[in-house]
C-alpha cells in the first residue's frame, strides 16, 4: 500500500448510544482522510443504536453486533480482530472529532516508528453538541505517589499543551493505536485486560506497551471534543477533592480503587514503587481516612485486590 493510501481503521464500541451514534459517526464521515475502514462494534445495545446504524449508515459502516456487553475494552478486544487498518482509531460514541483528525494523526504516527498510542487534544463536548475551549485532557501523567491525572482537565485551553511530545499514557477516549504494537503487548491473545471492567484498562495498556518499549505520544495538533458524563475538573483542595467524587456514582468510585491499584500490581517495577513507597503510603492513608468517613463503599475494593 502507497505511503499515502494507508488504511486506517475506526472502531467505534457502542451500547445504547442511540443519542450519540450518529452525531460520531457524522464526524468520522467528514474527515478529510479517505482511507478509512469504519467498524461499530455494539455491546448488544437494547435501544435504536443498531437501527440507527443499519438504516442510516448502512452503506458506509461495517455493524459487528456482539452476544453481550463486554464494556470499552473488551469491545476493542473484538474490533482488532475485524480491523484491516495500518492504525485504529479506538473511539468512544461521545466523542466528535475534528475535520483534520485522521490526517494529522497519520503524519505523526509515520513520522515515529515507536508510538505505540497517539493522544489527542480532547476539549469538552456538552450533552447538546457544543464545541468548548476548555480541556478534557491531553493524557495521563503519573506522580510518585502513583495519583494519576487527566492533564488540563477543566483547564481553558491557552496554549500551555500545545507542544507535543511523550507523555505517560494515553487517555481511552478516542486513542489513535498502532496496530503492530496492540498485537505485540497482547497477553494471552488479550489486549485490553477485560478484568478491568469500565475503569483503567486504557492505563494498563498504556503502561504495558511503555514497559514493552512503545511510545504514548501527544500531539495538539490531533483535536477531538468529549461529552464527558462525570468530572468536571481537577481537585484543588481537600473540600474539592470531596465535591468532586460525590458526583461520581458509588460502583464507578470503587472500580476505580480497585481496578488502578491492580494496574499498579500488574506493572509497576518493584525497584520502583519501593523507591516512592513513602510517597504512596502517605496518599494511601488519607485516602482511607477518607473512605472511613465518607465513602466507605469504596474500601471494599481492597478485600477484593486480594480475589482477583
Amino acid at each position: 500500500m502507497q505511503k499515502d493510501k494507508i488504511l486506517v481503521s475506526v472502531n467505534l464500541v457502542t451500547f445504547n448510544e442511540e443519542n450519540r451514534v450518529k452525531r460520531a459517526l457524522n464526524s468520522v464521515l467528514s474527515q478529510d482522510y479517505p482511507f478509512l475502514e469504519i467498524n461499530v462494534i455494539d455491546n448488544a445495545s437494547s435501544d435504536k443504536t443498531k437501527e440507527i446504524v443499519r438504516s442510516e449508515f448502512y452503506d458506509k459502516v461495517n455493524l459487528y453486533e456482539l452476544d453481550k456487553n463486554y464494556s470499552f475494552g473488551g469491545g476493542q478486544n473484538r474490533g482488532v480482530k475485524f480491523s484491516s487498518g495500518k492504525y485504529i482509531i479506538g473511539m468512544s460514541a461521545d466523542v466528535v472529532l475534528e475535520k483534520n483528525f485522521i490526517s494529522e494523526a497519520v503524519k505523526i504516527m509515520e513520522k515515529n516508528k515507536n508510538i505505540g498510542a497517539l493522544q489527542a487534544k480532547i476539549r469538552f463536548l456538552t450533552k447538546d453538541g457544543k464545541k468548548t475551549n476548555t480541556i478534557d485532557t491531553t493524557g495521563f501523567e503519573i506522580f510518585k505517589s502513583r495519583r494519576l491525572i487527566n492533564r488540563g482537565h477543566g483547564e481553558e485551553d491557552l496554549g500551555q499543551f500545545d507542544k507535543e511530545g511523550e507523555i505517560f499514557s494515553y487517555e481511552g477516549a478516542v486513542p489513535i493505536w498502532r496496530k503492530e504494537a496492540l498485537l505485540d503487548v497482547a497477553i494471552f491473545d488479550e489486549i485490553h485486560d477485560e478484568d478491568f471492567w469500565w475503569m483503567s484498562d486504557d492505563i494498563d495498556l498504556g503502561w504495558r506497551m511503555r514497559l514493552l518499549g512503545w511510545k504514548s505520544y501527544y500531539s495538539p495538533k490531533v483535536l477531538a471534543y468529549h461529552e464527558r458524563g462525570t468530572t468536571k475538573k481537577l481537585a484543588s483542595s481537600y473540600f474539592d477533592f470531596i465535591k468532586i467524587r460525590r458526583t461520581i456514582s458509588s460502583k464507578k468510585r470503587m472500580l476505580d480503587i480497585l481496578n488502578y491499584r491492580l494496574c499498579l500490581i500488574k506493572n509497576d517495577f518493584c525497584v520502583t514503587f519501593l523507591k516512592h513507597l513513602p510517597f504512596f503510603i502517605k496518599r494511601e492513608i488519607m485516602l482511607i481516612l477518607y473512605f472511613l468517613l465518607f465513602e466507605q463503599r469504596s474500601l471494599l475494593a481492597y478485600p477484593l485486590i486480594l480475589l482477583k
